[in-house]
C-alpha cells in the first residue's frame, strides 16, 4: 500500500509541476474555492438559527428535532449519488448547480412560513438538503484538483478551519442579526452566499488530465476501495461514530448549560467546540505525519468521543469547556489528516464515490445520534444519553475500525 500511495502522489506531481499554480492571489483556484465554501458554511448557520426559532414558532417544541431529521435524511440518501456525480461530471460544475438549487429552496422558505404553510417549509429543508448531500462528495473531490500536491495538506486544513469558524463565528453573527432584522433576512442573505458560492465555483477552469477520468463505473466503487483499505475504512467508522457521539451532544447542550445556571451559556459551549477546532487546525495546518495510519485515526477519534463523555460527569464549567475544545480539536487532526490521506490513496476516477461513503457515513451517525437523544432524555436524562451514545460510538470505533487489515485490490 506505501508504494501506492507514493505512486499516486508522484502521478499528481507530474501533473502539477508548477506546484503552486492556482494556489495563491484572488484569481487562485483554491482562493476562489474556499471562499465560496467559507460563505456557505457561514450561510447555513444563518438559516439553521433563524429556522429553529421560526420553527419553533409556527410548529412548537417538537420543531428542532423535526428540522434535525428534514436536515440529516436527504444526506444519506443523495451522498451515494453525489460521489457518482462527482466522477462522471467536474466536481465544481457539480457544486455550482448544487449551491444554486439549495439557494432557490432556501429562499423559498419566506413566503412559506408567511402564509403559515410548515409542511411547504420542510419540504424546502428536505430538497435543500438532498441537494447539500450531492455537492458534499464534489467538494471532497475538488480539493485535489485546487491544490497542488504539496499544498494538499494544508488545502484540507484551510478547508477545516473554514468549517470551524463558522461553527464557532456563524451563531454569533446570526444571534444579532436575527435579533434587528427577523429570520427573513437571514435566509435571504443565505441565498446570496449560494449565489456568490455558485458564481466562484463557475469560474474555476481546471485541467482535466489522464489522471482524473472516470475509474469503475459501478455506483459500488467507492464503498469497495473503503473497505479494502484499512485507513479509508477507520476513517468511514470515525465519521459514523464520530457524528453519533457529537450529535447527540448538541442535541443536549441547551440541557448542559442549564446545568450550569443558565441556558445562554449554550453559546460559550459552542464557541468551545469552535475554538478547540481552530486552534488545533493553525497547528495541523502546518504538521502532518508522513503516513497516516489507521490506529492514528481511531486514536484521536477515541479522543474525541471520550473528551465530549467528559461532559456527562458534570465537572466544573471550565473543564466541560475544556473538554469541548478538545473534542473538537481532535476531530480536526483525524479528518484533516485522514481526507488528506484518503485523497492520495484512492484511484482519482472514483475519488468521489469514495468522499460519498463519508458523507453518508456522517450522516448515517448524525441520525443515529439524533435518534438516541429523541428517546433517551426523556426518561433517562441528558447526563445517561449522552454517556450511552459515546458508548455507542466508541463500541462501534473498536469493533470495526480495528478490526482484521485487509490490502486494497486495484479496482
Amino acid at each position: 500500500m506505501e508504494s501506492e500511495v507514493v505512486v499516486a502522489q508522484t502521478g499528481l506531481a507530474l501533473e502539477g509541476l508548477s506546484a503552486d499554480i492556482g494556489w495563491v492571489g484572488v484569481r487562485g483556484r483554491f482562493t476562489r474555492f474556499l471562499t465560496g465554501v467559507t460563505l456557505s458554511f457561514y450561510g447555513d448557520w444563518l438559516t439553521t438559527v433563524a429556522l429553529v426559532v421560526l420553527l419553533f414558532r409556527l410548529s412548537g417544541p417538537a420543531a428542532p428535532a423535526g428540522y434535525m431529521v428534514a436536515r440529516v435524511v436527504p444526506r444519506i440518501l443523495s451522498g451515494t449519488a453525489g460521489g457518482g456525480l462527482a466522477d462522471r461530471f467536474q466536481p465544481q460544475h457539480v457544486l455550482a448547480a448544487c449551491a444554486l438549487i439549495q439557494g432557490a429552496f432556501t429562499v423559498s422558505i419566506v413566503p412559506s412560513a408567511r402564509i403559515g404553510a410548515v409542511w411547504a417549509v420542510y419540504g424546502a429543508v428536505v430538497l435543500a438538503q438532498f441537494a447539500g448531500g450531492l455537492a458534499r462528495p464534489a467538494a471532497g473531490a475538488l480539493v485535489p484538483r485546487v491544490a497542488p500536491p504539496n499544498r494538499l495538506q494544508q488545502a484540507n486544513a484551510l478547508y477545516s478551519f473554514a468549517f470551524s469558524s463558522s461553527i464557532a463565528v456563524g451563531p454569533a453573527i446570526a444571534a444579532p442579526l436575527l435579533a434587528a432584522f427577523g429570520s427573513d433576512t437571514l435566509i435571504f442573505i443565505d441565498g446570496l452566499t449560494f449565489a456568490v458560492a455558485a458564481g466562484l465555483l463557475l469560474t474555476l477552469r481546471l485541467r482535466a488530465g489522464a489522471g482524473w477520468r472516470p475509474g469503475a463505473r459501478a455506483a459500488t466503487a467507492g464503498l469497495r476501495a473503503v473497505w479494502r483499505d484499512s485507513v479509508l475504512r477507520a476513517l468511514a467508522v470515525a465519521y459514523f461514530s464520530g457524528a453519533i457521539a457529537v450529535t447527540a451532544a448538541s442535541s443536549v447542550l441547551v440541557l448542559v448549560s442549564m446545568r450550569y445556571g443558565s441556558a445562554a451559556r449554550v453559546g460559550y459551549l459552542y464557541a468551545a467546540v469552535g475554538g478547540g477546532s481552530m486552534a488545533v487546525g493553525l497547528v495541523v495546518l502546518r504538521y502532518r505525519p508522513r503516513l497516516t495510519t489507521r490506529d492514528v485515526v481511531a486514536a484521536f477519534a477515541v479522543v474525541e468521543v471520550l473528551c465530549l463523555a467528559v461532559v456527562s460527569a458534570h465537572p466544573p464549567f471550565w473543564s466541560a469547556l475544556l473538554a469541548l475544545a478538545m473534542s473538537g480539536g481532535a476531530g480536526v487532526v483525524w479528518q484533516t489528516w485522514g481526507t488528506t490521506d484518503m485523497q492520495m490513496r484512492s484511484n482519482p476516477g472514483f475519488l468521489g464515490r469514495v468522499n460519498g461513503v463519508m458523507v453518508v457515513a456522517a450522516s448515517a451517525g448524525m441520525l443515529l445520534g439524533a435518534v438516541l437523544a429523541l428517546a433517551l432524555v426523556p426518561w433517562a436524562g441528558w447526563e445517561r444519553t449522552l454517556f450511552i451514545a459515546c458508548c455507542v460510538a466508541l463500541v462501534l470505533a473498536a469493533g470495526i475500525a480495528l478490526g482484521p487489515q485487509r490490502e486494497p485490490r486495484s479496482d
